[in-house]
């Protein structure tokens, strides 16, 4: 009986750790004929399992599975585990550690771009997840989305440079972290994947843009101009790059080289609209700049209104471009005003002549903003605008159509 009961008991041992196995074997052939569901429970258990822990194939097979599950383009299968790119990156690590005989190793490296991949497309969900919320208003939400799109892509790099992967896909994932970093709020690890790119000569020169205007926005303004500076070296007719620097001028209060700047600008495109918009802000920001001198502030003054008027000359539709315009004359005509209220009372002439010029300011502004409200009849701003100039000029029947369109 004794024999008899060892014989049973070897047995049924040997049954269940057959079983076991058998749950790696299951997991597979449910991979094979897409049952991730079921692959899925069947390879849990395997893991889980004494037996079968310590297999190599045990975390192959998983990894793959988890993989699938995470690219999935079904629903429920993707829904199965939200760590599935996770758990895939996990089991294929176990696996290389138990991989002693090298059975599995050169397919897991032939599966881990795949994996890279999976994770780059993960963060680019989360990208659009972001951008979502920004659209519906909560930048809160947004920003965790941004910060699981980096962390995404970093993975994806992380994966790239480990297991082997083009240059150009390594860039590129590199690019797309220094962008999701600036749009979680990590400017410091955003300004450590923008100088590697500069250093890696990425062609791409909204990198130095953006690494310029982050050291500026940190005060380091030194630091500022020196990726300014290189991004115009290596891309001497780039615009967006030589305004930048322009603000930077404008900023730091070194007009003479924003201005010879802006003569540059001018001078790389004469048929772009946009071009000769961006000029006239830029000499707009030197007419209100009460610390510059009033020679320089009313040179500023017709060059910006030069700029504009090229700009609408070349797009007659350009609401901006209208709008400013009519901006900068309220604007001086708001300037006159203030010097005429600033007379003594018994000042009589000088303050009426002031007004006077002060009204046909208004009045040469009139006919822009009248277009801007045309192109667009439901900007605020502009309507508001033409308010107060009716109401200066006293033109009431103006006055009152303005006022109904806004509600009054």
């Amino acid at each position: 009986m004794k024999k008899l009961s060892l014989s049973v008991l070897f047995i049924f041992a040997t049954l269940i750790g057959f079983s076991q196995k058998n749950q790696v074997v299951s997991a597979f052939n449910y991979h094979r004929n897409g049952k991730l569901d079921k692959a899925k429970i069947a390879i849990d258990k395997a893991t889980v399992n004494q037996k079968t822990v310590g297999m190599a194939k045990t975390w192959y097979y998983r990894g793959n599975i988890y993989l699938d599950i995470a690219r999935s383009p079904l629903e429920a299968y993707k829904n199965l585990d939200p760590d599935a790119l996770t758990k895939a990156d996990e089991a294929y690590a176990k696996a290389l550690e138990l991989d002693t005989k090298k059975q599995y190793t050169d397919e897991i490296m032939q599966r881990m771009p795949i994996l890279g991949e999976a994770y780059f497309f993960d963060g680019a969900n989360y990208y659009n997840l972001g951008g979502q919320a920004i659209q519906e208003g909560d930048t809160t939400t947004a920003k965790k989305d941004y910060q699981k799109t980096l962390d995404a892509f970093e993975k994806a790099y992380e994966i790239y440079n480990k297991y082997g992967a083009a240059d150009s896909t390594k860039t590129m994932t590199l690019y797309y972290m220094s962008y999701a970093a600036e749009l979680a709020g990590d400017n410091d690890k955003a300004i450590t994947y923008l100088t590697q790119l500069v250093d890696e000569n990425y062609p791409e020169p909204g990198i130095y843009v953006t690494l310029g205007n982050l050291y500026k926005d940190k005060g380091d303004n030194e630091n500022a101009e020196k990726y300014f500076a290189l991004g115009l070296e290596r891309f001497p007719d780039n615009l967006n790059i030589l305004l930048n620097q322009i603000n930077l001028y404008l900023a730091t209060g070194e007009t003479d080289k924003a201005l010879s700047k802006l003569e540059k600008a001018a001078s790389l495109d004469d048929s772009n609209p946009s071009i000769f918009f961006a000029i006239g802000t830029s000499y707009d920001r030197i007419v209100t700049d009460t610390t510059q001198p009033a020679e320089v502030r009313e040179d500023a003054f017709n060059k910006a209104i030069a700029a504009y008027q090229k700009a609408i000359d070349l797009k007659e539709d350009y609401f901006d471009a209208y709008y400013n315009m009519g901006a900068i004359y309220v604007n001086k005509a708001a300037v006159i005003m203030d010097k005429a209220n600033q007379l003594d009372l018994n000042a009589v002439d000088e303050y009426n002549t002031l007004k006077d010029k002060a009204d046909k300011m208004l009045e040469t502004s009139l006919p822009f903003l009248q277009k801007a409200h045309e192109i667009d009849p439901n900007d605020k701003n502009t309507m508001v605008s033409l308010k107060e100039i009716y109401t200066r000029l006293k033109m009431y029947d103006d006055l009152k159509k303005i006022n109904a369109e806004l509600g009054m």
